[in-house]
């Protein structure tokens, strides 16, 4: 048979194949399900579920890992799995390696890991290791079932609302204002009025902190809204404890006086919580952050490490400090706060 016999012979087949379709086909059957929609990243995927008042279904995985891959075809795919999430949840994959700070946070310890959370960021469930398609709808299920019900926006309209300013260069910028999920409540034991600091910090909320999640810390309580905040405090408390001992900064260099800061009149300057004690207050500190954030910190806020070795006034991070002997030290990067540490005797250093 000569080459254009054989095109010809192949493009008739292919017509046929057109025209007559399988047999064993049904071309009643209904299309198959889409995939799962996954997102990538996890601070917009939680201000989605939060936009559209939905779980959060937070999947860790990594490409070495073997059950990881076995979930992606075993139960990723899966009608039920899929139509759950359509109408429950918003799903996110995150690779653990890339991830490891917030895969500590949920204190995982191996992969896959299926972590759910509510839009504040309250832990609905948490399963480690392969879930076939039916364990993984049971497991969403279950959480959906367990979620608290759903609040009307107006239910919060006379709840008292946070104010709290962001600060930093070049120029002062204002956070718009978030509603409180519960009026003030007074707490004699515990830190910020029992608010949980990294609620604070991180989604700038006033979030009521649980007995069951609380930690000590250089003397004083604090409480925490979930295992998460609990957790991420537990790595880092120098990042989400309030500057100057939760003192007032403005009342201290202008009045001479230790007046108590008020979590409803925060301000976040170069990643650290100042509270002040009144919304004039606040004000007062806006104006002029570098100015009063400088309050309770040695030498002005420069290094001691660089004043000691050069002379030179260079000034320090309120994200890199400690406190030796009761005095509160800034430096402008980790390096100097280790060699600034290595002079100093261990046991009067505190981070």
């Amino acid at each position: 048979m000569t080459p254009q016999r054989s095109a010809m012979r192949l493009a008739a087949l292919l017509a046929l194949a057109v025209a007559f379709p399988d047999p064993n086909s049904r071309g009643d059957e209904p299309p198959a399900e889409a995939p799962l929609s996954w997102r990538a990243e996890y601070g917009a995927a939680l201000e989605e579920a939060r936009a559209a008042n939905r779980l959060l279904w937070v999947q860790f995985t990594g490409s070495w890992c073997p059950n990881c891959r076995r979930m992606e075809q075993d139960s990723f795919s899966n009608p039920a799995v899929v139509a759950r999430t359509r109408s429950e949840f918003v799903a996110v994959k995150l690779h653990a390696d890339a991830n490891e700070e917030l895969a500590m946070g949920f204190n995982l310890t191996g992969l896959p890991a299926s972590v759910i959370v509510d839009p504040s960021l309250n832990v609905l469930a948490v399963h480690q290791g392969y879930l076939g398609p039916d364990d993984l709808d049971g497991l969403l299920g279950r959480a959906a079932a367990s979620r608290a019900p759903r609040h009307n926006p107006e239910d919060l309209a006379d709840a008292p609302r946070l104010a709290l300013e962001l600060v930093g260069p070049p120029a002062p910028e204002v956070l718009r204002t978030m509603a409180v999920s519960k009026p003030l409540k007074k707490e004699e034991h515990a830190a910020l009025s029992g608010y949980c600091p990294v609620s604070l910090v991180s989604d700038k909320r006033l979030i009521p902190g649980q007995a069951e999640y609380a930690v000590s810390h250089e003397g004083r309580i604090y409480r925490f809204a979930n295992l998460v905040t609990f957790n991420l405090f537990r790595r880092d408390p120098e990042r989400y404890v309030p500057a100057n001992d939760g003192l007032c900064p403005v009342e201290k260099l202008e009045n001479g006086r230790n007046a108590s800061g008020d979590p409803r009149f925060g301000a976040l300057y170069k990643g650290r919580l100042y509270l002040c004690a009144s919304k004039d207050d606040r004000v007062r500190f806006l104006q002029e952050p570098d100015r009063f954030a400088t309050v309770g910190v040695e030498e002005g806020g420069n290094c001691p490490h660089c004043l000691a070795q050069g002379g030179q006034a260079v000034p320090g991070d309120p994200r890199f400090s400690l406190t030796q002997g009761g005095r509160r030290y800034w430096f402008p990067d980790e390096d100097h706060r280790s060699a600034f540490m290595s002079l100093a005797p261990s046991s009067t250093i505190r981070r």
